[in-house]
């Protein structure tokens, strides 16, 4: 008797848009607890929730409760081989792939040429009053605290024992964008063409976003 074929790697989609935590996560932890019991924490919109977010949706991959994952270009690496917290020490990230648009799947290090999208980076708003003085305290602050600061009593980029508390864990470094940019130039064409698109359905519009904008 032959041996049944070897199961073929479990396989992502990188990061496509960036989403409201209190939904798609959420979502995602819904799919994922059908197959699998997580606790009293389950389906929660935070990280108590083991499938939360993108690093959630990773573990629900590797654990076996689902299929595909959505997830940023850096979840793998940073919650693979010898990365990551205890859940991820035995994750080998060569074990999978990403499914491209229109062609078959590559190695996770080729995110570049296989994606659904270039989503900005997160940024820091204020009010136009206040713009230059904020500016001031961030840069102060990452040039005492930062990965390379002067105090290393406390590292901002740095959760401890939490998790993305006071920035992403992933920050690298906070940068100053030009006075003036308008939010639309910094998310992009790519990514604004794509909201609007989805803004066309107006069931796709977030209650809050809904109420904000109503006359």
């Amino acid at each position: 008797m032959s041996s049944p074929p070897p199961r073929p790697p479990p396989q992502l989609r990188s990061s496509v848009l960036a989403v409201p935590p209190d939904q798609i996560p959420t979502l995602h932890s819904v799919l994922c607890v059908s197959a699998m019991k997580t606790g009293d924490h389950k389906c929660k919109a935070n990280s108590d929730e083991r499938h939360y977010g993108y690093a959630g949706a990773f573990r629900c991959l590797v654990e076996g409760g689902g299929d595909v994952a959505f997830i940023r270009h850096t979840t793998v690496p940073e919650n693979s081989d010898g990365n990551g917290p205890s859940w991820a020490s035995a994750v080998r990230s060569a074990d999978y792939e990403l499914i491209c648009p229109g062609k078959g799947p590559v190695p996770i290090t080729d995110y570049a040429s296989c994606n659904l999208g270039v989503v900005p980076a997160h940024a820091v708003v204020t009010r136009a009053n206040l713009r230059n003085k904020v500016v001031h305290i961030l840069q102060d602050q990452q040039s005492k605290f930062g990965p390379d600061g002067s105090n290393p009593s406390f590292r901002m980029f740095e959760s401890g024992a939490g998790k993305n508390l006071l920035f992403k864990d992933s920050t690298q470094c906070l940068q100053e964008l030009p006075q003036g940019t308008s939010y639309d130039q910094f998310l992009g064409t790519e990514y604004m063409n794509a909201i609007n698109t989805l803004r066309q359905c107006s069931d796709n519009t977030p209650d809050l976003e809904n109420a904000c904008t109503q006359n």
